[in-house]
This record gives C-alpha cells, structure tokens and sequence, in this order.
C-alpha cells in the first residue's frame, strides 16, 4: 500500500512537472515590452505619465514615480550633479522644486550641488513654486526610479546631449536599458550621431517645427537610422505635424509622439478632444498630465476596435448577389472602411463612427434587380488619334499579309 502511495505521488508530480514546463513562460517584463515597442511597432497606443503622478507627490520623485506604475510609461526629467550623479529635476535649477528643513527657498544650479547636499533638501508639494509648501519627501538619485518602476513600468528619460552618455553608462551598469526609453533634448541629427554605434538601445527622434521639407527630413533620417519613434512638436495647430502628407509616414513599426504638456501639441487640451484628435492623425505615444483620463480612453479604445474587428469578421463574407447596386456599393464601402481600421492605431471617435457606418450600411442592404452599366466613351483628342493609328496599323497588317499570300 505504501509503494502504491508513492508511486502515485510520483506520477501526480511528474504530471504537474511536464503540464508547467508545457506553459509558456514570460520573461520580459511589462516595462521591457512597452520599451520594445517604441521600436517594433503595434497598434496601441501608449500613455506615457508625465513625471509620475505630480497632482499627488511631487514631480519627478520617488513616491509619483510609484503612484503611477499602473501606467504604459512614465518619463523623468534627469541632471547631473557636481559629483556626476543623475537625479531627478526638471529645471536647471533646484529653485522651484526645493526647500530647507525649515521651509525656507534654496537656489542653486543642480550642477553646483554633491548628490549628497541635494539629499538634504525637501521638495515642495505637487508641480512646485512658491506658493506650494514643503513636503517630506526628497530629491531622488535615478537607481531609486528603477528599484520603484521595478519591471512595472517603463522609464522615458528627459535628458540633455551633454549628459547622455553618462546616464547611459550608469544605465547600462544598473542592467535597466531594456526598461528605457532615450529622449534627447537635440535635434534628431544630433540624437543619430550620439546613438548610431550602441546597439540595443530604445531612444526618441525629435523635430519641433512647423516647416515640411524639415520635418519630412527629420523623419527620413529618423528612420534610416532604426529610430522608429519620433517626437513632433509645434504650436501651430492646423500645421505640417498634422497633416497627412507627413503622417502617412507612420505605419507599420513606426511611432509618432507628441506631449501635451507643453502646448506643442497644436496647443490642443490634455484631455479626451484633444487626444482623439490627434490619435486620428496618426499620433500613437502620447505624454500626459492626466494619465488615469488617457488610460481610460485607451480602454475604450480597445474595446471599440475589439467590437468593429468583430462586425468585419461577421460581415466580409455575405452574399451580396441579391442586393440592389446602390445598397451594395455603400455596403463594401464600409466595410472597407472598416477593413483599413483594423491593426493600425485609430481614435475612438474613429471606430465608434466606422462601426456605427458598417453595421447601417449592412442593415440597409435591399433586394432588387442589379442596374444595368452603360458604358460611355467620350472622343478626345487622344482617343481619336489612337484609333487612327490603330486602323493604320491594322491596315498595314493586312495589305502585307495580302501580298505574302499572292507571292506564295
């Protein structure tokens, strides 16, 4: 009885084994994926939280950093200080941001200060100024956003050219690049320049403008270089940047961004008008102030595209033999429509419309006799001297055959 016992234990636990090595097993992290996929493409779109959660600790520390780990990504402003350590702070300066134990102002240039001096300081409240108070909580060296996004979310760096390959080797020797994501404050040559001989590495192009043949240079090199995501920024709201002569450009595994934190959006609003607009425009990786508004959106999204690939596969093959021309005209129209929506990057104004349009059009299908075509030709010029030639030709031909025949 007890080597029955064992040997059915034995087989229970080879079974359960064999069942879990048969799963798939997941590697990579969420931060990892979403840093791919500035560079691999796909049809979501991505929510980028512009320093961490700031309405509810301040910018750029530790504490926003994990109140927004539920999101696709989250970018930091990063500086170095005098002794060469990366910390978080937007500015140039700690004036806006820092404060004395005591609560007084402190000025200063980031670069002025040790890693340790700044430790000392306490950060204002929420996005900072003199009229926010002090709060508890300190200014961040860049490892302590690793340990909090840890594998969760990934970290979009804000970072100037001179500072770049420094954070990019105290990066590299925190074994993070994998969860990064580049954004060079340079123009997009420089960006190249700077990233063309490192391999494996996520970074943003960059064109801020309202001048085309730019802008479309911007992208081309962009692009040749294995950058895939760029950034695209102007005031100008019915500009370049929102045409379609320069947004056809991003299909397939390519990305365009654009922030709405700073009015170069078109100076389009943070919120849900603003973002399907532009996301009909061809843009997939937005940064926000309102991260938990644009993720909601993105679901909707999601579910709408869900819900219109559904009708597509219900529809595409119906039999349209006993319906009217007209009825089956406006019916593959949209449901071509429809068709080109599928796996790429759309608004949910977009799909909601579309789908709303295909399920109308199928329901409005009516049985009758097809109309007949009558074919028209219009004589131009072209026309009259093609047929001429043609007639010559076919003459020519045929006085030739004529003569080969009577000489035979």
């Amino acid at each position: 009885m007890v080597n029955f016992c064992k040997k059915t234990a034995f087989l229970l636990l080879s079974l359960i084994f064999f069942t879990l090595s048969a799963l798939p097993v997941a590697f990579a992290s969420d931060a990892s994926e979403t840093a791919k996929s500035f560079s691999n493409g796909g049809s979501e779109i991505i929510c980028i939280a512009h320093r961490g959660d700031w309405h509810s600790f301040p910018e750029n520390s530790v504490e926003a950093v994990n109140a927004a780990l539920d999101f696709d990504a989250v970018s930091v402003d990063v500086r170095l200080t005098s002794d060469g350590k990366p910390v978080l702070m937007a500015d140039e300066t700690v004036d806006r941001m820092c404060v004395n134990s005591d609560g007084s102002s402190v000025k200063g240039a980031v670069s002025s200060f040790t890693l340790a001096q700044l430790k000392e300081f306490f950060l204002r409240e929420s996005n900072g100024g003199s009229d926010k108070g002090k709060t508890d909580y300190r200014v961040a060296e860049l490892k302590e956003i690793y340990a909090v996004a840890d594998g969760k979310t990934a970290v979009v760096l804000n970072i100037s050219e001179a500072d770049f390959k420094t954070v990019y080797d105290y990066v590299t020797a925190l074994g993070k690049n994998d969860e990064t994501v580049y954004r060079i404050n340079a123009k997009s040559k420089r960006i190249v320049e700077l990233t063309k001989d490192i391999d494996n590495i996520t970074v943003t192009g960059n064109y801020q403008g309202n001048i085309i043949f730019l802008a479309t240079a911007a992208v081309k090199e962009c692009f040749q270089n294995k950058i895939y995501t760029i950034e695209l920024g102007s005031t100008n709201g019915n500009g370049v940047l929102y045409d379609n002569f320069l947004m056809k450009r991003f299909v397939g595994d390519k990305r365009a961004m654009v922030s709405m934190v700073n009015g170069r959006c078109g100076k389009r609003s943070d919120n849900e008008t603003g973002w399907d607009d532009l996301i009909s425009r061809g843009y997939s990786v937005i940064e926000t102030d309102f991260p938990d508004e644009l993720t909601d959106y993105i679901k909707r999204t999601e579910a709408a595209a869900t819900d219109l690939e559904k009708y597509v596969d219900l529809y595409k093959d119906t039999d349209l033999s006993p319906y009217s021309t007209e009825t089956e005209k406006d019916f593959v129209s949209a449901l071509d429509s429809a068709q080109a929506l599928i796996g790429n990057p759309s608004s949910l104004s977009e799909l909601t419309e579309t789908c709303s349009a295909l399920r109308s059009a199928h329901d409005s299908l009516t049985v009758g006799a097809k109309k007949s075509v009558a074919l028209k030709f219009s004589f131009t010029p072209g026309r009259i001297i093609a047929v001429i030639l043609c007639a010559a030709a076919f003459t020519v031909e045929t006085l030739y055959l004529r003569k080969k025949r009577k000489d035979k």
